[in-house]
């Protein structure tokens, strides 16, 4: 088995699996992104998206990121029309892996793997996070935060109505929410996204 105690500038004091899957070249970049929703015309509805969203995340993916890079995507890929998706994540720079979101539980990860991810799962540990897709309830041993999504714009009450309310934070200090909403629809660095939660609204509104 390969050494997964890697050298160099992104060594870390906890090592997984997963980090000698990922970290295998110096000039590589390792981007994040979550509820793409590609091609879902009620979420536009929803979290006051732009109509041509699916193209902007697109455009901006493939500005941000090089074919060189890896990007997690903490899941909710597409709706509807499911077989259109190699197509599209084939167009989009990088290596990509997945964790599954409640949107994409109908396909086995060995699906998602063949249609155009080269890694699926639904939930790991990485750079000392614990990443999901739905906030969790409780933290993976040696991990620091949980990087989630799911919950979109909820700070300006997504799906406004009587019974969702805008909320003002999230339930556990160690959580991270990854809103693509409040992002510019755009993937962030990984690094930069942890090092910055109040650019990103990653834990609520006034911290």
């Amino acid at each position: 088995m390969r050494d997964l105690l890697i050298k160099g500038p992104r060594d870390h004091k906890i090592k997984d699996w997963y980090d000698g899957f990922i970290e295998e070249a110096d000039n590589m970049n390792v981007y994040i992104i979550a509820d793409t929703h590609f091609n879902h015309a009620n979420i536009a509805t929803y979290c006051d998206r732009p109509p041509n969203f699916t193209e902007l995340i697109m455009e901006y993916w493939n500005q941000t990121v090089k074919p060189e890079d890896t990007i997690i995507h903490l899941g909710d890929v597409i709706m509807h029309k499911k077989a259109i998706i190699k197509e599209i994540l084939d167009s989009l720079h990088g290596r990509k892996i997945l964790i599954r979101g409640n949107h994409d539980r109908q396909w086995s990860n060995m699906k998602w793997m063949e249609n155009g991810f080269a890694f699926s799962c639904d939930g790991m540990k990485f750079r000392q996070m614990w990443l999901t897709h739905e906030p969790s309830t409780s933290l993976a041993d040696g991990c620091m935060y949980n990087i989630h999504g799911h919950l979109h714009n909820i700070w300006h009450g997504f799906h406004p109505g009587p019974y969702n309310e805008a909320q003002v934070k999230l339930r556990h200090p160690w959580q991270r929410l990854f809103a693509i909403e409040y992002t510019g629809y755009r993937p962030v660095e990984f690094d930069k996204f942890v090092s910055h939660p109040k650019k990103y609204l990653a834990t609520g509104l006034g911290d």
